[in-house]
């Protein structure tokens, strides 16, 4: 029987890239992490989701988010576009098949920033990918940060807060988890995580012809 790791695409023959799912209440500064990540490593490929709500300061169109109608994303979803979707505080986000397809395919790594509720999603469909799940250092930190941001309404702060003590009751259900004292400390516990995963056994791809032959006859006993 010869050799076919998981990470390797049955119809291409390529390696295909492996999925770390990055979540965290808001407030807990995943999106900070992110551009860490997006500078750190640039062989991964960052999925930018959908979603209706109205850009903050300093988001881009594209590059934060793509930003859309309420028309636009039931369209979307009607047409079966998503990978997985949710509500979110009125909101609706989703992320499209198309935009994971196509990087693992080609080999890439891919980084997809998701809600609590979108990785559930995800858990439930079995979906392989690597479930990483970001802590604020307190609660109390956590509500300071959403209010220090000075973007939201009292009542959305608290929305967001209750929505955040659910969020963390659920985050042993991840595959690894890291408390956010500091971003750099963060992002490098990240990378420790990501390259690990690269080296696990049922990723492993044999570099030569020789070593193949070998597991294949192994294979076969």
């Amino acid at each position: 029987m010869p050799l076919t790791p998981s990470s390797i695409n049955p119809i291409t023959g390529q390696k295909e890239g492996i999925v770390l799912i990055l979540s965290a209440p808001s407030g807990t500064g995943k999106t900070t992490i992110c551009h860490q990540l997006m500078k750190k490593l640039p062989e991964v490929r960052i999925t930018i989701s959908h979603t209706t709500r109205s850009p903050r300061k300093d988001e881009i169109d594209g590059e934060d988010y793509y930003f859309i109608s309420e028309k636009e994303f039931q369209t979307m979803r009607e047409r079966g576009d998503f990978l997985e979707y949710a509500n979110i505080n009125g909101n609706h986000y989703g992320t499209t098949f198309e935009s994971i397809k196509k990087s693992r395919e080609n080999g890439h790594d891919v980084l997809m920033e998701l809600d609590v509720q979108g990785a559930q999603s995800l858990h439930k469909l079995k979906y392989p990918g690597v479930f990483i799940f970001f802590l604020p250092p307190s609660l109390e930190e956590l509500t300071f940060r959403l209010k220090n941001r000075g973007t939201e309404t009292k009542e959305k702060i608290k929305q967001r807060i209750d929505r955040g003590i659910e969020e963390i009751k659920g985050c042993m259900a991840y595959d690894y988890i890291i408390t956010n004292y500091k971003v750099d400390e963060s992002v490098d516990k990240f990378i420790s995580i990501f390259r690990a995963e690269k080296l696990k056994a049922s990723r492993f791809v044999p570099t030569s012809a020789d070593i193949q032959a070998l597991l294949n006859s192994q294979e076969k006993d």
